[in-house]
């Protein structure tokens, strides 16, 4: 029966310095962790989203019609109504009936994409305006402007149906954007999830390499011999690859905020730890996938594997919302999807720790969830 060896923290030490310093001879590699990541933000950054459907936004139809009087016959009008009938049939939006106020929150918290008020004498000014008066009626719309291409299909679903209802001109659309009524161009709205891309690929490419060549090279081997155990060999191993990840993490958002100017509206301080979060689970993962890959052309199949499917369902390219209803249980196993949720309120919507507490959680809980499989999965001496 072997004997219980005690933890030594300097063992654990040594093992990163000497992952650190076997890297630092490696000049391709460390090239890689530099322009792998900039080629990709600036290729990504280029480019802005697709078109959006099923978009939930909330409706408060406060108008009170007008009746017309005619002798003995009354018209009654009701526009409020008709459009709302009419943004009800247009498959680019979802619409819930509710409260302006209500709807507001629900679009600062990210339920509806936008909240839209018919006043309650909007069916009477658009009469007296048929009838020659220079008035105009007002149509409220509190938008949720972080993704121009869901901005604009809101605001084309709401102008179709006005121009359904009675044609063009008469009404005055009120656009208030929320989030500090800030218009985000497609650019701003594109780095923050280029940066949960980006940190997926890259740290998880990087470290499943570095971990793989462990092997293939022989050092695995020769660690066996030591009093090293698993557990302080994978703690090593991370926290070489976390200094790494941090790196490469100042890479990434250099140049999404330097040099294509990205805003931050939330704190720069929980960005950076969030992105750093989000590494951390990116190598914790490549530990756990290193023990099943035996060269570094099976630990490169595997990124893709991860990646690609991570940019089809975290929202992206398309908001999740507009996925079926199956597809949004699927995304939601996704760490992208958090990482990108995450990066998106801090940089777009200005939250903090508080609003962004269940992003932080889940990313840290499947992070440590990744390093307790890679611990169990293991080998602790050579194949016989």
């Amino acid at each position: 029966m072997s004997k219980a060896k005690k933890f030594s923290l300097n063992r654990v030490i040594a093992v990163s310095w000497r992952v650190l310093t076997q890297i630092s001879r490696d000049k391709r590699t460390i090239a890689q962790m530099i322009f792998i990541p900039a080629i990709i933000m600036l290729i990504f950054g280029l480019v802005a989203g697709g078109a959006a459907k099923n978009l939930p936004i909330i409706v408060d139809n406060q108008d009170a019609g007008y009746i017309i009087p005619s002798g003995q016959n009354s018209t009654s009008l009701h526009f409020g109504n008709s459009i709302l009938s009419s943004l009800q049939l247009d498959d680019r939006v979802k619409v819930n009936v509710g409260s302006f106020v209500s709807g507001k929150v629900g679009v600062d918290n990210g339920t509806y994409y936008a909240a839209i008020i018919f006043p309650a004498n909007f069916s009477e000014v658009l009469f007296l305006r048929n009838a020659g008066q220079s008035l105009n009626a007002s149509v409220t719309v509190y938008i949720d402007g972080t993704n121009p291409t869901i901005q604009a299909a809101v605001m084309v679903a709401v102008q179709s149906s006005l121009q359904n209802t009675f044609g063009s001109g008469g009404v005055v659309v009120n656009e208030q954007f929320a989030f500090g009524g800030v218009q985000f161009s497609g650019l701003d709205v594109s780095i923050p999830a280029v940066i949960g891309l980006v940190l997926t690929q890259v740290v998880l490419l990087i470290s499943i390499i570095t971990l793989v060549k462990e092997t293939t090279s022989g050092v695995l081997s020769r660690l066996y011999a030591t009093p090293l155990s698993a557990f302080e060999r994978l703690l090593g191993f991370s926290f070489a690859l976390l200094i790494l990840g941090i790196g490469m993490t100042g890479v990434v958002l250099f140049i999404g905020l330097v040099i294509f100017g990205a805003i931050v509206q939330g704190s720069f301080v929980l960005l950076f730890f969030g992105a750093v979060l989000f590494a951390l689970l990116n190598i914790f993962l490549a530990v756990f996938l290193s023990n099943f890959a035996k060269n570094e052309l099976q630990a490169v199949q595997m990124v893709p594997l991860i990646t690609l499917p991570s940019m089809a369902l975290s929202g992206m390219l398309i908001p999740v919302s507009t996925f079926p209803g199956w597809v949004q249980t699927i995304a939601q196993f996704v760490p992208m999807y958090y990482a990108n949720k995450l990066f998106e309120g801090i940089m777009l919507k200005g939250y903090g720790i508080s609003n962004l507490a269940p992003q932080l959680i889940i990313i840290g809980g499947i992070a440590l969830l990744f390093f307790v499989l890679a611990v169990i999965t293991v080998k602790d001496r050579m194949p016989d």
